[in-house]
């Protein structure tokens, strides 16, 4: 069987964390290498109800500085990045409101992307092995391939895999 990987557009969401920072480092380079689009998506969860219009306001303000914000984060990752020689023309920022595991998906069908970079943080809470991640649920409703980058300092310990297996 022959796999051809030809990347055209690539979805990178990011929070801020240090593994989306380096999701979107790794996402940069894999749009260079295929000269690809990027997509940066960034998620902000709605309020779940409106008391006031004053709420309303202090919402809508703040969407407007976090839109700034992402915008202003996005230029200074690029720049500690020493990616001068990706195109920005290419690289392209969203911001969308909602549960972020379905507004990436959502928003990969949209613009039919090719493939999603998307961090993970390499641990398990209790919440997350009942209800599931978000990088969880991409990867398993997404139509297209997904990577996961792991943590600089992610230990992967398989339990029950002799020690010659560990390091293949």
């Amino acid at each position: 069987m022959q796999v051809e990987l030809n990347y055209r557009k690539i979805l990178v969401p990011i929070d801020f964390s240090d593994t989306s920072r380096k999701a979107f480092y790794v996402a940069l380079k894999y749009a260079k290498v295929f000269d690809a689009e990027t997509h940066v998506l960034h998620v902000l969860e709605p309020l779940d109800t409106f008391d006031s219009p004053e709420k309303v306001e202090a919402h809508s303000a703040e969407v407007t500085r976090v839109e700034d914000g992402v915008r202003r984060r996005v230029n200074e990752l690029f720049d500690k990045a020493g990616l001068a020689e990706v195109d920005r023309r290419k690289v392209h920022v969203a911001i969308r409101g909602g549960k972020p595991w379905r507004e990436i998906l959502e928003f990969a069908q949209e613009k039919r992307v090719d493939l999603i970079v998307v961090g993970s943080h390499g641990q398990t809470s209790f919440k997350e092995m009942i209800i599931g991640s978000t990088t969880e649920r991409v990867v398993r409703k997404a139509q297209c391939h997904v990577l996961c980058v792991k943590p600089d300092d992610y230990e992967y310990d398989p339990i029950g895999i002799p020690d010659k297996f560990k390091n293949v």
